[in-house]
């Protein structure tokens, strides 16, 4: 063994202590001065807030190697962020400040996805994963048949639990022409997609007039809340009225929200008076009450439906709130997501950060997040079971029913019954759904269809209804939210 008890090293020994007690005497002095004066009392905000800026201070003028001080100030900013445990509240650097910036102008490059991050799991140690809320029509997402409730579990191999849903959201984006491959988990299996970005464009809304035996039915449907939402939506309702309609279905699902102006100004369409939604944070400003002009577009005795389901979030929760609460309309399909907040942007030179600011409530007082909204009449689309999901994995990765297109570009009704009744003997898969996926693989390159009333069965539902002449009696006796959570109490 070497021997070290000689002057030199011990000088040396001697000195290297006598920095490191310096070192450490600099810290304690540098980084928690008040800590000491005050006795381990708990540091108020401002204490916190300078025992930041003096561990900044100091890591910059002591750490190894030169660091990046944008870096350290954007990694605190990110900490903070991270500590508050709201997948809402996020930092966002310059390539996710970007993508959502483009989001709001409803143009950019991407697969189609509207993404969240996954609020409920089993335990407290499953990961949260990103989860889709719902694919853009005629987007590559939608033509790959992505559906609202799908797991993205990986982005080109890189596990999705750790981040954020911008985070995520900038690395599915890019250019149109590259590519990128998504892990997805449907029930209990998972599945690798690879897509081709492409650029899309998100309309706001979509129309058609449905003929009854009873008459014509408006059917509005609303893709996205933004700045041209309300007056797209106002111009087609007057062009309907100018056509006598007088019985409408405004149809939100799979819509995961936007901005809070746009569905107050398209609510305003159709209430004439009382709250629309209202804001309550921890500062003033956030506390607010929107209300409803006298003036609508639609008379107030016109029938009305509106159309929900897990997928609809965020600013479509808003508007069905609002119809339900005042009884303007009756609300059918299903249970939706559950997001009752509202959040700001604030910039920082190129990049920013997204903050919870406020809960929303309904009119009726009512916050839903984590919660939902329960429909007034509760229609189910047809589910399957993980047994039966992992058949149709089966059919798609075998390619019977694109081989069949093949020959058969666009099948009669008839046809299509024909070949789901046979793919019906290989897969345990009920043959209407065998018959909607045959359909589907059809219309794979054709524009998506504004309404579907072979297979919406919700869709059905609420025409029947809208047409009974038991429409106004049901609509009185529904409840408000407040009502039903009191009940549940």
């Amino acid at each position: 063994m070497k021997n070290t008890d000689t002057p030199v090293v011990r000088k040396r020994l001697i000195s290297l202590l006598a920095f490191v007690v310096v070192l450490l005497l600099s810290f304690a002095t540098v980084s928690v001065p008040e800590l000491y004066a005050q006795q381990a009392k708990t540091p108020d905000a401002k204490q916190y807030s300078q025992l930041l800026q003096n561990i900044f201070q100091f890591i910059l003028q002591n750490y190894v190697d030169e660091p990046d001080p944008a870096k350290l100030y954007q990694g605190a900013i990110k900490g903070m962020m991270d500590s508050l445990n709201d997948p809402y509240s996020t930092f966002l650097d310059e390539d996710m400040m970007s993508d959502l910036m483009s989001d709001t102008t409803g143009t950019y490059g991407g697969v189609g996805l509207y993404i969240s991050k996954q609020v409920t799991v089993p335990t407290e140690d499953t990961p949260r994963y990103i989860e889709v809320v719902s694919p853009i029509e005629d987007t590559p997402a939608w033509k790959e048949g992505i559906r609202t409730g799908d797991l993205i579990t990986k982005i080109d191999g890189e596990d999705t639990a750790p981040l954020s849903v911008d985070k995520a959201s900038a690395k599915i984006k890019g250019e149109p022409g590259t590519t990128v491959v998504l892990t997805f988990k449907r029930g209990s299996y998972e599945f690798d997609v690879t897509f081709t970005r492409s650029k899309i464009e998100i309309p706001a809304v979509k129309n058609a007039v449905i003929t009854t035996a009873q008459g014509d039915v408006g059917y509005i449907r609303i893709i996205e809340w933004n700045p041209n939402t309300a007056p797209q939506m106002k111009t087609m309702l007057q062009d309907m009225k100018k056509k006598n309609i007088d019985k409408f279905v405004l149809d939100v699902r799979s819509n995961p929200g936007g901005l809070l102006s746009s569905v107050v100004d398209v609510s305003d369409l159709f209430l004439s008076s009382g709250v629309i939604v209202s804001t309550k944070g921890r500062t003033i400003s956030e506390n607010y009450e929107y209300k409803a002009k006298p003036a609508t577009v639609i008379s107030q005795s016109d029938r009305m439906i509106v159309l929900t389901n897990q997928g609809s979030a965020s600013a479509s929760e808003i508007f069905a709130g609002a119809m339900k609460d005042t009884r303007r309309a009756l609300l059918l399909g299903e249970k939706t997501y559950g997001k009752g907040s509202v959040q700001q942007i604030f910039p920082l030179g190129d990049a920013g950060f997204k903050l919870t600011m406020a809960h929303y409530y309904t009119p009726s007082g009512v916050n839903i997040d984590k919660v939902g909204i329960e429909p007034d009449i509760s229609v189910a689309e047809p589910e399957l079971s993980d047994k039966e999901l992992e058949e149709v994995q089966k059919l798609y990765d075998a390619g019977d029913i694109a081989r069949y297109i093949q020959n058969i570009p666009q099948p009669t009704v008839e046809q299509r019954k024909e070949f789901a009744a046979e793919l019906a003997k290989k897969y345990a898969v009920p043959e209407l759904i065998l018959e909607k996926l045959v359909r589907d693989e059809a219309e794979r390159s054709q524009p998506a269809r504004i309404y579907d009333l072979e297979y919406d069965v919700q869709l059905q539902k609420a025409l029947d209804l809208i047409e009974s002449p038991d429409f106004e009696k049901s609509l009185e006796n529904t409840k408000t939210l407040a009502q039903l959570h009191d009940a549940a109490k």
